[in-house]
Formats: structure tokens, C-alpha cells, sequence
């Protein structure tokens, strides 16, 4: 369900602008039309700081996330979050410099190691009684081979098949080898410049570290900023002519705070002027589900938001939602672990977003029933033929859609079933959308749309299915089909023509017709993903079964084998049942229920902070 909007124009004298803006911001509950384009240094400058300051908190993030020996709380001294954002990032800009520094440092000292430790003061002090050194590489078969008659040569060191040697006499040697540059330092001064920066990049590492504990006030920083941004964007998009003196605004607020919102602006002098939305007013949309229904609303947000006029399905999502997942992802021991790991999430990781675990609870108790009720799987053991286990031979009682296909409620039909039924809830939500928010003549095509359906359901099942339940009322549905044939012939565009529309609802009527056929069969993935998980854990078992046949150190390696099956099962399994629901019902029921999307969120103008 979404909130009632209503429409309003807020006029105030230019000069009382910023007041006015001030006291809007405060009510907290006006939805602003504001300019996004609106540009200035102010905002420019709130703009780069938030940068900063989400710039800072990513670093203080990763940072902890790394083993670091540091002691937070120890090193902070700054006093404000302007400082400490400054500081963040000038510690890992010095961070950057140093690994630089060091990458540069490695590559050279690759290139020293192969001469040595050699004392530089000696080679200067030989240079210094006329003695010439040069440095050289060579292969060594090029090497071994060449007389060098007055040239004094000493071999370094070898690498393969390469050689490094120098060359000393009184006058500078000529030979026939690559002569590479005298290394400036030796590896050891290498090694003390590189541990230096690397003590130093730590020591930078640690502080940003210490600064875990003030992630808090930064994020508070960052929301103050937000608010500050806010407020000048929407300086800037009042409407009107200054010389004029007097400037508007218009906004959104819902329907239920109406006394809240005219009861204030006539207190502060505020002139404003209410009205009902118009049709073609973009009407921003708030949803007004509460408890069970609520959970759904991230599903909802996934696809788009529905438009002000037209039908939130939040509420049938909620139905539908969870027997698909349950269904597809089809074994009891599965959702077990579902609700157990959302149940754990609940106190740990999932305690700030406590709805997402409560969605995942509901999700894993559903497939908990399910997997019970549909084939009877936990963990890919049948519950039938396990009547060596009291548990399973109880539960098996429960098994009321079987795999059997001698059952008319097998797996595979009520896959279908609960398509077909999805399917006619879409198809009436959209009669109902039609009729609420246009006219009851826009809503007759669609109308015929849910006789057709109904008309060709029964007419399959009593004549082509013998089900004897539906053989009495065939003459009711073949009246149901001409009517609805009917109705879409001649509802369907109402601008035409008669004989042109009657003519041209022959495209309709044949969309109608292939889409029940694929629109229904689009539900079969219900069942295949459902058999799927569960002969993929049968097969798991199986194999880690004839593992552990192979003694002790089999049963170990079974062990192994059977966590690591099911888990990768069971990972695909729910990756599946996330996935094709969301498909089914972004296509198939969005598709039968006409929605249109392209909501705009309901974002009040309001301070993130007091």
C-alpha cells in the first residue's frame, strides 16, 4: 500500500529565504521539487569535502580490516573531523610515496645483489690512486673463452648462464661485453633504506588504524555535510523573479501529516497554498506497509518503485515470494540452515539490518515446511523409505506433494498450479488498478483477459484433463470465453473506431493466448530448481557414503566430502531461489498485472541529524 500525497506550494519574500528553507528542513517531512542541476562554490565545496570525508572513512576501514599491531585510541589528537578526514588521507598519501619509494628500491636492489656487498670506500680509494673499475655482463661460455692478456678481470657471480664481472687497470678497459653502470648502493644500504620506510609505512598504518573508534563521529560529519548540501541545493531552486520579492517552492508531504505540516507554516507566517495531485503531477511514492508485508519492501525496491497511480503489489509479493523460494530451493535441512544462519545474523552481522534477517528467517522456516511437504528431502535423504529413522517415518506422514506423477498434486502440477493462480491474482490486481485509478471502461479488456483465462482453464482440465469436478460448469466457462473474446475485441482501444477495433483486437487476443501457454510453463523452473537441489544432495550423500566404506580414514574424508557437497549445493541451491522468483515476478505477475513502475522515493527534506 502506498500513503495519500498532497501538494504544496510554499511562497516566501526573497529575502526571508533562508529562514523559511531553515524551518522546512526542520519540519523534516515536505518531499522539496528542487533543482538537481543547481550549482554554486558552496555546493562545489560540500560536494569535495563529502568526497574526503567517504575517501577517509574507506581507508580507516580497509586499514582495520588488516592485521596491524597498532594500538587504536593511542595516536588520535586530532580535534575536529575536518583534521582527522586531512590527516586520513595525508597518512595514505605518505603511504603511497613510501611504497613507491620501496617498489623502486626492490628493483634495485634485484639489479645490485648479483655484485655483491662490496665496500664502496675501498673502490673510491682505489679510483683515487689512478685504478679504473668497470662492470660488465657477459655469457658465460663468451666469457670462459676470451683472453683478456693485460686486463685484470674478476668474476662477481654467476646466474645461469650469465656472468657479472669487473675489469681493473691503469687505463679504462675496451672489451667486447655489455658494461652496465657501477651500482650507486650496495645491498645492504639498500636493505637499510628499504626497512626504514617500510618501519615508517607501518608506524603511518598504525595511526590510521587508531582512528577506527572515530569512524562515528566522521559518519555524523559526513550527514551534517549531506544536510548542509541539501539545504543549498534547495537555496537555490526556489522559482520566481527576485525583482518580484516574492519566490515558491513546491513539494510533497503525506496525507496523515497535514495538520503537522499547515499547523507550523502558519505558526512562522509561512503562506502556502495545498491541492490534490493531478494526473500528470509525478507524485513522489511512500509505502505504508507495516509488519509481515513491510520485510518485502527491499524485493519491491529491486525491480522499481510503482508509480502514485497505480497499485503497490508489495502485499501479494509477500504471499507469493516465499512459497516460490521454498519450493525451489525444496529441502528441509536447507532451510534449516537458512534460519539458522539468519537467526545468527540477527545478534552478529545482520544486527543493524535486523529486517534482512527476520526475511531470512521467514524464507528458511517456509522451505523448512515445504521441504517437508513438497517430496519430503532433508539434507537429499527421502523422508519416504526411511522408516528406520522414528523422525523421518513421522514426518513422512506430512509428504502431501509427492514426486509421484500417479498423483494429480505431484510436484510438477501444483508447480503449475501455483502459476496458474499467480497468474489470475496479477490479472485481477490490474482490473482493480484499472478500475481505481482510470475508469471502469479501461479496466473491461483486461477483464476479458481474466474470462478468457478462466474459460480456457476449466474447458482444459473437464474436456482434455477428464477432471470431473470441472465437467458441470464447461457451458460456464465457454460463456466466460466468448465474453471475455468479446470484451477484448471491443474494449481494447476505444479510440478506434468499432469494426477497426474489432478487427485489430485480433493481435491482442493472440498475445493473450501465447502468453497463458508460456506465462504458465515459465513456473515449471519451480519444480526443476526444486528437483534439482534435491538429487543433487541424494547424489552428495550417496557418494560420501561409499567414502567412508574405506575405514577411519575414509570416514574423515566422507566427512569432508559431505560438508563441502552440500555446502556448494546448497549455495547454488539458494543463489537459484533468490533468482527465478525474482524472475517470475518481474515478469510473469509484473507483466499480468500491468505494472507500470518508474516510481520517484518519497526523500523529505530533512536534517540526517539533530
Amino acid at each position: 500500500m502506498k500513503q495519500k500525497m498532497k501538494k504544496i506550494s510554499v511562497l516566501t519574500f526573497y529575502k526571508d529565504k533562508e529562514e523559511t528553507t531553515s524551518l522546512l528542513q526542520q519540519l523534516g517531512v515536505i518531499h522539496l521539487e528542487t533543482d538537481k542541476n543547481a550549482y554554486d562554490d558552496n555546493i562545489k565545496e560540500h560536494q569535495e569535502y563529502l568526497v574526503q570525508i567517504n575517501k577517509a572513512m574507506q581507508i580507516v576501514q580497509e586499514a582495520n580490516g588488516k592485521e596491524n599491531p597498532g594500538k587504536p585510541n593511542d595516536i588520535v589528537s586530532v580535534q575536529t573531523p575536518g583534521e582527522a578526514t586531512s590527516r586520513i588521507i595525508s597518512l595514505q598519501r605518505e603511504i603511497a610515496l613510501n611504497s613507491q619509494k620501496i617498489e623502486e628500491l626492490r628493483k634495485e636492489r634485484l639489479k645490485t645483489l648479483p655484485w655483491g656487498d662490496f665496500d664502496k670506500s675501498k673502490v673510491q680509494l682505489l679510483e683515487q690512486q689512478g685504478i679504473h673499475f668497470a662492470f660488465y655482463t657477459a655469457l658465460s661460455n663468451d666469457f670462459y673463452d676470451f683472453d683478456f692478456k693485460d686486463t685484470v678481470s674478476q668474476l662477481i657471480s654467476t646466474d645461469g648462464k650469465k656472468v657479472y664481472f669487473v675489469t681493473l687497470g691503469d687505463q679504462p678497459a675496451t672489451l667486447p661485453f655489455n658494461q652496465v653502470p657501477r651500482p650507486e648502493r650496495t645491498v645492504s644500504e639498500i636493505d637499510t633504506a628499504l626497512d626504514k620506510l617500510e618501519r615508517k609505512n607501518e608506524e603511518f598504518l598504525q595511526e590510521i588504524s587508531s582512528f577506527g573508534d572515530y569512524l562515528e563521529n566522521l559518519e555524523k560529519e559526513k550527514q551534517e555535510v549531506n544536510n548542509r548540501l541539501e539545504y543549498q541545493t534547495t537555496l537555490l531552486s526556489y522559482a520566481g523573479d527576485e525583482k518580484g520579492q516574492i519566490i515558491h517552492l513546491k513539494g510533497w508531504y503525506p496525507k496523515a501529516t497535514e495538520h503537522k505540516v499547515t499547523s507550523t507554516l502558519q505558526k512562522h507566517g509561512i503562506v502556502h497554498i495545498t491541492e490534490e495531485p493531478k494526473p500528470y503531477d509525478i507524485v513522489p511514492v511512500m509505502f505504508k506497509n507495516d509488519g509481515y508485508t513491510r520485510l518485502f519492501e527491499p524485493i519491491t525496491r529491486i525491480f522499481q518503485l510503482p508509480h502514485y497511480y497505480e497499485l503497490d503489489l508489495t502485499p501479494l509479493i509477500a504471499v507469493f515470494y516465499p512459497i516460490f523460494f521454498a519450493y525451489c530451493l525444496g529441502d528441509a535441512g536447507y532451510g534449516l540452515i537458512v534460519a539458522g544462519i539468519s537467526l545468527a545474523g540477527w545478534f552478529t552481522f545482520f544486527k543493524h539490518t535486523r529486517n534482512i534477517a527476520l526475511l531470512g528467517l521467514i524464507l528458511g522456516v517456509f522451505t523448512m515446511i515445504m521441504g517437508i511437504v513438497k517430496s519430503g528431502s532433508i539434507f537429499g535423504i527421502p523422508l519416504e523409505g526411511s522408516e528406520n529413522v522414528p523422525l523421518f517415518s513421522y514426518l513422512s506422514r506430512f509428504v502431501y506433494i509427492p514426486d509421484d506423477q500417479r498423483f494429480v498434486f505431484n510436484a510438477f502440477n501444483v508447480s503449475l498450479m501455483i502459476g496458474v493462480i499467480q497468474i489470475l491474482t496479477g490479472v485481477i490486481s490490474s482490473i482493480v488498478n484499472k478500475a481505481m485509478y482510470q475508469s471502469a471502461l479501461a479496466a473491461m479488456p483486461q477483464l476479458g483477459k481474466l474470462l478468457i483465462i478462466l474459460g480456457v482453464l476449466v474447458l482444459f482440465l473437464a474436456n482434455m484433463q477428464n477432471v470431473e469436478v470441472f465437467k458441470p460448469y464447461v457451458p460456464a466457462a465457454k460463456i466466460a470465453l466468448f465474453t471475455g473474446l468479446a470484451l477484448v475485441l471491443v474494449s481494447h482501444n476505444v479510440t478506434l473506431p468499432l469494426l477497426k477495433r474489432i478487427g485489430s483486437g485480433i493481435l491482442p487476443l493472440f498475445f493473450i493466448f501465447t502468453g497463458i501457454l508460456g506465462d504458465v510453463l515459465s513456473y515449471v523452473r519451480l519444480f526443476a530448481l526444486g528437483v534439482a537441489s534435491s538429487v543433487l544432495g541424494s547424489v552428495v550423500n550417496q557418494i560420501g557414503m561409499q567414502i567412508m566404506e574405506n575405514g577411519w580414514w575414509g570416514v574423515l574424508l566422507g566427512i569432508v566430502f559431505l560438508l563441502f557437497g552440500h555446502g556448494l549445493n546448497l549455495v547454488l541451491a539458494v543463489l537459484g531461489a533468490f533468482v527465478h522468483p525474482l524472475r517470475l515476478t518481474f515478469v510473469e505477475f509484473y507483466n499480468n498485472a500491468q505494472f507500470e513502475g518508474g516510481g520517484v522515493e518519497y526523500k523529505p527534506f530533512r536534517k540526517l541529524t539533530d
